[in-house]
Protein backbone atom coordinates (compact mmCIF):
# COMPACT_ATOMS: atom_id res chain seq x y z
CA UNK A 1 0.00 0.00 0.00
CA UNK A 2 1.28 3.33 -0.84
CA UNK A 3 2.01 6.31 1.68
CA UNK A 4 -0.60 9.02 2.32
CA UNK A 5 1.82 11.73 2.05
CA UNK A 6 -1.22 14.05 3.73
CA UNK A 7 -1.13 12.02 6.13
CA UNK A 8 2.98 12.40 7.02
CA UNK A 9 2.30 15.96 6.17
CA UNK A 10 -0.13 16.07 8.99
CA UNK A 11 2.19 14.10 11.33
CA UNK A 12 5.02 15.83 10.68
CA UNK A 13 2.97 19.38 11.59
CA UNK A 14 2.17 17.20 14.48
CA UNK A 15 5.37 16.06 15.67
CA UNK A 16 6.51 19.87 15.30
CA UNK A 17 3.92 20.96 17.57
CA UNK A 18 4.69 18.44 20.09
CA UNK A 19 7.99 19.66 19.73
CA UNK A 20 7.19 23.45 20.46
CA UNK A 21 5.41 22.27 23.43
CA UNK A 22 8.11 20.95 24.75
CA UNK A 23 10.70 24.06 24.53
CA UNK A 24 12.14 24.22 27.94
CA UNK A 25 11.84 28.24 27.37
CA UNK A 26 13.62 29.37 30.89
CA UNK A 27 16.80 26.91 29.44
CA UNK A 28 17.19 29.32 26.86
CA UNK A 29 16.75 32.59 29.52
CA UNK A 30 13.75 33.27 27.32
CA UNK A 31 10.47 34.24 29.35
CA UNK A 32 7.42 32.52 27.96
CA UNK A 33 4.99 35.17 27.55
CA UNK A 34 1.22 34.90 27.35
CA UNK A 35 1.26 34.87 24.07
CA UNK A 36 3.74 32.16 23.95
CA UNK A 37 1.50 30.34 26.92
CA UNK A 38 -1.93 30.50 24.89
CA UNK A 39 -0.08 29.13 21.73
CA UNK A 40 0.88 26.01 23.64
CA UNK A 41 -2.80 25.80 25.62
CA UNK A 42 -4.18 25.40 21.17
CA UNK A 43 -1.72 23.16 20.64
CA UNK A 44 -2.71 20.62 23.64
CA UNK A 45 -6.15 21.06 22.35
CA UNK A 46 -5.52 18.59 19.57
CA UNK A 47 -1.60 17.71 18.70
CA UNK A 48 -1.96 14.22 20.90
CA UNK A 49 -5.52 13.37 20.09
CA UNK A 50 -4.78 13.37 16.18
CA UNK A 51 -1.65 12.11 16.61
CA UNK A 52 -3.50 9.03 18.32
CA UNK A 53 -5.87 9.22 15.94
CA UNK A 54 -3.85 9.29 12.61
CA UNK A 55 -2.03 6.21 14.09
CA UNK A 56 -4.78 3.77 14.37
CA UNK A 57 -6.44 4.47 10.44
CA UNK A 58 -5.04 1.42 9.20
CA UNK A 59 -6.26 -1.39 11.46
CA UNK A 60 -6.16 -4.76 10.38
CA UNK A 61 -8.62 -7.60 12.20
CA UNK A 62 -5.94 -10.76 12.22
CA UNK A 63 -3.95 -11.61 15.18
CA UNK A 64 -0.50 -11.50 13.35
CA UNK A 65 -0.95 -7.71 13.08
CA UNK A 66 -2.06 -7.25 16.55
CA UNK A 67 1.22 -8.90 17.48
CA UNK A 68 3.43 -6.73 14.94
CA UNK A 69 1.41 -3.27 16.35
CA UNK A 70 2.57 -5.01 19.77
CA UNK A 71 6.42 -5.78 18.93
CA UNK A 72 6.97 -2.24 17.36
CA UNK A 73 5.18 -0.06 20.13
CA UNK A 74 6.10 -2.00 22.97
CA UNK A 75 9.37 -3.02 22.57
CA UNK A 76 10.57 0.61 21.93
CA UNK A 77 8.72 1.23 24.97
CA UNK A 78 10.16 -1.00 27.63
CA UNK A 79 13.49 -0.37 25.61
CA UNK A 80 13.17 3.28 26.54
CA UNK A 81 11.54 2.64 29.71
CA UNK A 82 14.76 0.74 30.76
CA UNK A 83 17.34 3.35 29.45
CA UNK A 84 15.41 6.20 31.50
CA UNK A 85 15.11 3.79 34.65
CA UNK A 86 18.11 1.09 34.58
CA UNK A 87 19.27 2.51 38.07
CA UNK A 88 15.86 2.00 39.40
CA UNK A 89 15.89 -2.05 38.05
CA UNK A 90 19.10 -2.09 40.19
CA UNK A 91 18.00 -0.49 43.39
CA UNK A 92 14.34 -1.45 43.46
CA UNK A 93 13.29 -3.74 40.71
CA UNK A 94 10.31 -4.93 41.92
CA UNK A 95 9.09 -0.32 41.46
CA UNK A 96 10.64 -0.93 37.91
CA UNK A 97 8.23 -3.91 36.89
CA UNK A 98 5.25 -1.60 38.84
CA UNK A 99 6.41 1.06 36.67
CA UNK A 100 6.69 -0.70 33.07
CA UNK A 101 3.20 -2.50 34.08
CA UNK A 102 1.41 0.28 34.81
CA UNK A 103 2.47 3.03 32.22
CA UNK A 104 1.18 5.61 32.81
CA UNK A 105 2.35 9.37 33.31
CA UNK A 106 2.00 8.60 37.16
CA UNK A 107 4.30 5.53 36.92
CA UNK A 108 6.62 6.99 34.15
CA UNK A 109 7.26 10.76 34.20
CA UNK A 110 8.08 10.55 30.74
CA UNK A 111 6.94 11.70 27.09
CA UNK A 112 6.64 7.70 26.55
CA UNK A 113 3.22 7.62 28.16
CA UNK A 114 2.31 8.03 24.67
CA UNK A 115 3.25 4.10 23.55
CA UNK A 116 0.96 2.20 26.36
CA UNK A 117 -1.92 5.16 25.32
CA UNK A 118 -1.65 4.27 21.74
CA UNK A 119 -1.27 0.19 22.12
CA UNK A 120 -4.40 0.00 24.01
CA UNK A 121 -6.03 2.09 21.63
CA UNK A 122 -4.93 0.06 18.56
CA UNK A 123 -6.45 -2.85 20.84
CA UNK A 124 -9.90 -1.65 21.36
CA UNK A 125 -9.79 -0.71 17.71
CA UNK A 126 -9.33 -4.51 16.97
CA UNK A 127 -11.73 -5.87 19.43
CA UNK A 128 -13.90 -3.37 17.60
CA UNK A 129 -13.93 -3.92 14.33
CA UNK A 130 -13.62 -8.14 14.80
CA UNK A 131 -16.35 -7.94 17.55
CA UNK A 132 -20.28 -8.42 17.08
CA UNK A 133 -22.83 -5.12 17.53
CA UNK A 134 -22.88 -5.52 20.91
CA UNK A 135 -19.19 -5.37 21.13
CA UNK A 136 -18.93 -2.57 18.99
CA UNK A 137 -22.09 -0.72 21.05
CA UNK A 138 -20.42 -1.72 24.36
CA UNK A 139 -17.26 0.54 23.29
CA UNK A 140 -18.90 3.68 22.04
CA UNK A 141 -21.30 3.73 25.45
CA UNK A 142 -17.78 3.28 27.16
CA UNK A 143 -16.57 6.08 25.68
CA UNK A 144 -19.46 8.68 26.49
CA UNK A 145 -19.28 7.25 29.98
CA UNK A 146 -15.97 7.79 29.83
CA UNK A 147 -16.83 11.69 29.28
CA UNK A 148 -19.58 12.27 31.55
CA UNK A 149 -17.37 10.26 34.28
CA UNK A 150 -14.39 12.01 33.57
CA UNK A 151 -14.46 13.70 37.02
CA UNK A 152 -14.43 10.73 38.40
CA UNK A 153 -11.47 9.34 36.52
CA UNK A 154 -9.30 11.81 37.04
CA UNK A 155 -8.87 11.65 40.31
CA UNK A 156 -8.39 7.66 40.09
CA UNK A 157 -6.23 8.08 36.96
CA UNK A 158 -2.89 7.01 38.33
CA UNK A 159 -4.16 3.97 39.35
CA UNK A 160 -5.39 3.00 35.49
CA UNK A 161 -2.89 1.02 33.58
CA UNK A 162 -1.83 1.65 29.77
CA UNK A 163 -3.28 4.97 29.32
CA UNK A 164 -6.77 2.59 28.80
CA UNK A 165 -8.84 5.85 29.77
CA UNK A 166 -6.86 7.94 27.56
CA UNK A 167 -8.00 5.25 24.90
CA UNK A 168 -11.55 4.73 26.23
CA UNK A 169 -12.11 8.58 26.17
CA UNK A 170 -11.15 9.28 22.43
CA UNK A 171 -12.61 6.34 21.03
CA UNK A 172 -15.96 8.18 19.40
CA UNK A 173 -13.31 10.79 18.42
CA UNK A 174 -10.93 8.53 16.38
CA UNK A 175 -13.88 6.08 15.20
CA UNK A 176 -15.30 9.10 13.65
CA UNK A 177 -12.05 10.74 12.44
CA UNK A 178 -11.56 7.55 10.68
CA UNK A 179 -15.31 7.19 9.11
CA UNK A 180 -14.06 10.65 7.11
CA UNK A 181 -10.71 9.60 6.60
CA UNK A 182 -12.29 6.36 4.83
CA UNK A 183 -15.41 7.87 3.27
CA UNK A 184 -13.60 11.57 2.54
CA UNK A 185 -17.00 12.63 0.33
CA UNK A 186 -18.36 13.55 3.55
CA UNK A 187 -16.81 16.39 4.29
CA UNK A 188 -17.23 17.65 0.36
CA UNK A 189 -19.15 20.88 0.88
CA UNK A 190 -16.47 21.85 3.56
CA UNK A 191 -14.63 24.34 2.21
CA UNK A 192 -11.21 25.57 3.90
CA UNK A 193 -12.52 29.28 5.21
CA UNK A 194 -15.85 27.14 6.41
CA UNK A 195 -13.54 25.02 8.77
CA UNK A 196 -11.16 27.29 9.69
CA UNK A 197 -14.13 29.35 11.11
CA UNK A 198 -15.17 26.30 13.12
CA UNK A 199 -11.75 25.43 14.34
CA UNK A 200 -11.66 29.41 15.99
CA UNK A 201 -15.19 29.40 16.88
CA UNK A 202 -14.57 25.82 18.78
CA UNK A 203 -10.87 26.70 20.18
CA UNK A 204 -12.69 30.22 21.64
CA UNK A 205 -15.14 28.26 23.27
CA UNK A 206 -12.66 25.51 24.81
CA UNK A 207 -10.84 28.51 25.97
CA UNK A 208 -13.47 30.27 27.72
CA UNK A 209 -15.84 27.40 28.76
CA UNK A 210 -13.76 24.25 29.55
CA UNK A 211 -11.95 24.84 33.00
CA UNK A 212 -7.94 24.52 33.57
CA UNK A 213 -7.64 21.25 35.56
CA UNK A 214 -5.31 21.59 38.85
CA UNK A 215 -5.33 17.74 40.02
CA UNK A 216 -1.45 17.51 39.03
CA UNK A 217 1.42 20.37 39.19
CA UNK A 218 0.78 20.31 35.35
CA UNK A 219 -2.21 23.03 35.10
CA UNK A 220 -3.93 23.13 31.93
CA UNK A 221 -6.95 23.19 30.14
CA UNK A 222 -6.29 20.05 27.66
CA UNK A 223 -3.13 17.58 28.76
CA UNK A 224 -4.00 13.41 27.95
CA UNK A 225 -1.05 12.45 30.02
CA UNK A 226 -2.46 13.86 32.75
CA UNK A 227 -6.17 12.71 31.97
CA UNK A 228 -6.79 16.41 31.85
CA UNK A 229 -10.23 16.16 29.38
CA UNK A 230 -13.01 18.04 28.56
CA UNK A 231 -15.41 17.81 31.49
CA UNK A 232 -18.03 20.34 30.42
CA UNK A 233 -20.62 19.09 27.49
CA UNK A 234 -19.78 22.52 25.36
CA UNK A 235 -16.10 21.78 26.09
CA UNK A 236 -16.27 18.11 24.95
CA UNK A 237 -18.54 18.61 21.72
CA UNK A 238 -15.90 21.81 21.19
CA UNK A 239 -12.77 19.07 21.22
CA UNK A 240 -14.59 16.75 19.03
CA UNK A 241 -15.42 19.52 16.52
CA UNK A 242 -11.95 20.93 16.71
CA UNK A 243 -9.83 18.37 16.07
CA UNK A 244 -12.28 16.30 13.37
CA UNK A 245 -12.41 20.18 11.56
CA UNK A 246 -8.47 20.29 11.84
CA UNK A 247 -8.46 16.65 10.65
CA UNK A 248 -10.41 17.80 7.92
CA UNK A 249 -8.94 20.45 6.89
CA UNK A 250 -5.67 18.72 6.36
CA UNK A 251 -6.98 16.59 3.87
CA UNK A 252 -8.04 19.73 1.64
CA UNK A 253 -4.14 20.39 1.41
CA UNK A 254 -1.46 19.11 -0.49
CA UNK A 255 0.96 17.25 0.91
CA UNK A 256 4.56 18.46 1.55
CA UNK A 257 7.61 17.39 0.72
CA UNK A 258 9.26 18.74 3.79
CA UNK A 259 6.38 17.71 6.30
CA UNK A 260 6.16 14.69 4.73
CA UNK A 261 9.45 13.83 5.85
CA UNK A 262 9.26 14.93 8.92
CA UNK A 263 6.39 12.76 9.44
CA UNK A 264 7.66 9.77 8.55
CA UNK A 265 10.28 10.21 10.94
CA UNK A 266 7.87 11.39 13.58
CA UNK A 267 8.37 8.23 16.01
CA UNK A 268 12.29 8.82 16.41
CA UNK A 269 12.03 12.19 16.36
CA UNK A 270 9.54 11.76 19.54
CA UNK A 271 11.51 9.64 21.04
CA UNK A 272 14.66 11.40 21.12
CA UNK A 273 14.19 15.07 20.78
CA UNK A 274 14.36 15.72 24.25
CA UNK A 275 17.90 14.87 24.43
CA UNK A 276 19.09 17.75 22.38
CA UNK A 277 16.01 20.30 23.55
CA UNK A 278 16.65 19.73 27.11
CA UNK A 279 20.88 19.13 26.96
CA UNK A 280 22.05 21.61 24.44
CA UNK A 281 20.81 24.28 26.21
CA UNK A 282 22.43 23.25 29.61
CA UNK A 283 25.81 22.99 27.79
CA UNK A 284 25.72 26.74 26.22
CA UNK A 285 24.34 29.76 28.01
CA UNK A 286 24.42 32.99 26.46
CA UNK A 287 23.86 36.02 28.28
CA UNK A 288 22.19 38.17 24.93
CA UNK A 289 18.90 37.84 24.20
CA UNK A 290 18.83 38.03 20.24
CA UNK A 291 21.91 35.37 20.32
CA UNK A 292 19.52 33.17 22.68
CA UNK A 293 16.58 33.01 20.45
CA UNK A 294 18.47 32.26 17.70
CA UNK A 295 20.17 29.35 20.15
CA UNK A 296 16.54 28.14 20.50
CA UNK A 297 15.73 28.24 16.99
CA UNK A 298 18.69 26.35 15.96
CA UNK A 299 18.16 23.93 19.24
CA UNK A 300 14.51 23.27 17.81
CA UNK A 301 15.67 22.51 14.30
CA UNK A 302 18.42 19.92 15.75
CA UNK A 303 15.77 18.12 17.26
CA UNK A 304 14.11 17.36 14.13
CA UNK A 305 17.02 16.73 11.95
CA UNK A 306 19.28 14.63 14.41
CA UNK A 307 16.82 12.11 15.43
CA UNK A 308 16.14 11.74 11.44
CA UNK A 309 19.75 11.09 10.79
CA UNK A 310 20.36 9.11 13.69
CA UNK A 311 17.57 6.60 12.44
CA UNK A 312 18.77 6.79 9.06
CA UNK A 313 22.11 5.73 10.31
CA UNK A 314 21.05 2.58 12.96
CA UNK A 315 18.48 1.45 10.08
CA UNK A 316 21.26 1.15 7.79
CA UNK A 317 22.94 -1.11 10.23
CA UNK A 318 19.94 -3.26 10.72
CA UNK A 319 16.58 -2.84 9.60
CA UNK A 320 16.07 -4.78 14.01
CA UNK A 321 16.16 -0.84 14.98
CA UNK A 322 12.90 -0.65 14.49
CA UNK A 323 12.28 -2.39 17.81
CA UNK A 324 13.62 0.47 19.84
CA UNK A 325 11.24 3.27 17.41
CA UNK A 326 13.13 3.80 14.56
CA UNK A 327 12.42 3.69 11.26
CA UNK A 328 13.92 3.60 7.82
Amino acid sequence: MNRDLKLDSLKGILIVLVLYGHIPFTFFLIEKTILLSGISTFIYFFHMPLFLAVSVLFIKTDFYWLLKRASLILLPYLFWFFYANKRLLIENPIEFMGGAMMGNWESLHSIIWFLPALFSLNFLFFIFYKGTKLVKTILLLGSILAFTFASYIIQIHNLIPFGMDIAIYLFILVHIIKRIYENQNIIEKLNIPLLLVIIIISATLLFNYEPIKTHTQYHAIIDLAQFSVPITSIGYVSFLILNISIFSLFLKFRSSRILSLIGIYAFPIFLLHLMILYKLPKLIQVENFGLNILFLLLTFLLSIVMPIIISKLLMRVTDKFKYIGMVK
